[in-house]
């Protein structure tokens, strides 16, 4: 199906771009619930167009791919099923888990579980593709629902994620977009995760403290960094403990001569 912004209905009908979609889960989808391409789909040697045509849920490995929201409720069916989704550029409802004001804030879609679920839309990432803009005041932030708003295009976002570190161990967190880290009790020692070096120019990370960190921190070693502030300055590690402490990053260079410039720090300690 070919995207089309024409209105022919109603002055109030949604301005949506849309396009048909194999889902080949079994699951039942809500409307607005987030959506990514299967970009590995097939042998990675071979040329497949299923890989812009077939979605999934979001997950950590595909959240760099968002595709859209599901355009209306769709039932669980066994095997799969076609579905329509609104792609980025639409004006369209999303399944929301944040209190929304109009024109104001900004919500992201979710990739793993850890948080609201999988393809909802909740905390705050990067703009782009996987970001919503709310044209409408409603607070979804105790039972999640619809929303209406401006479905974000520009560069992918590359989504967020909720994560409740664990005690004493590394923990597994997406290599893009922003991760949001929950309240945790670290008894035994350092939640920690290492963060490789960027795929491409531009590629963003930020990390955001949302709970606090009992005992001891999470620690998180950036393995190629620099300071914003200072060129010759190395920036190594970040640890944080306390609710809204913050750090974002940004791949500058090709390949291995590249570096995660710092690009703003708010609380934790840099090393």
């Amino acid at each position: 199906m070919g995207a089309s912004h024409a209105i022919n209905s109603h002055e109030k009908a949604f301005s949506v771009v849309s396009e048909r979609v194999w889902f080949a889960a079994s699951t039942a989808l809500k409307e607005g619930h987030g959506l990514c391409y299967n970009w590995d789909v097939g042998t990675a040697t071979a040329a497949d167009g299923r890989r812009g045509n077939h979605v999934e849920l979001p997950t950590i490995l595909n959240a760099p791919y968002f595709a859209g929201v599901a355009d209306k409720v769709y039932a669980a069916r066994t095997g799969g099923q076609f579905i329509t989704i609104n792609r980025p550029g639409s004006f369209c409802n999303v399944w929301s888990a944040v209190s929304n004001t109009i024109g104001t804030t900004l919500s992201t879609c979710e990739a793993g579980t850890g948080g609201n679920g999988a393809g909802f839309f909740g905390r705050e990432g990067f703009q782009g593709k996987g970001s919503f803009t709310p044209l409408q005041t409603i607070d979804r932030s105790s039972t999640a629902g619809v929303c209406f708003g401006y479905l974000q295009e520009g560069p992918q976002s590359g989504l967020i994620e909720e994560v409740t570190p664990v005690d004493n161990s590394a923990i597994v967190l997406m290599v893009g977009g922003v991760s949001h880290l929950l309240a945790a009790t670290l008894t035994n020692g350092d939640a920690t995760f290492v963060l490789a070096d960027g795929t491409f120019l531009g590629q963003k990370k930020g990390f955001h403290t949302v709970g606090t960190q009992t005992t001891n921190n999470v620690v998180i070693t950036i393995t190629s960094g620099q300071q914003n502030v200072d060129a010759n300055t190395a920036y190594a590690t970040w640890t944080t403990d306390t609710v809204a402490e913050e750090t974002y990053v940004e791949w500058y260079g090709v390949s291995a001569d590249g570096v995660w410039v710092e690009q703003l720090t708010l609380g934790g300690t840099i090393a």
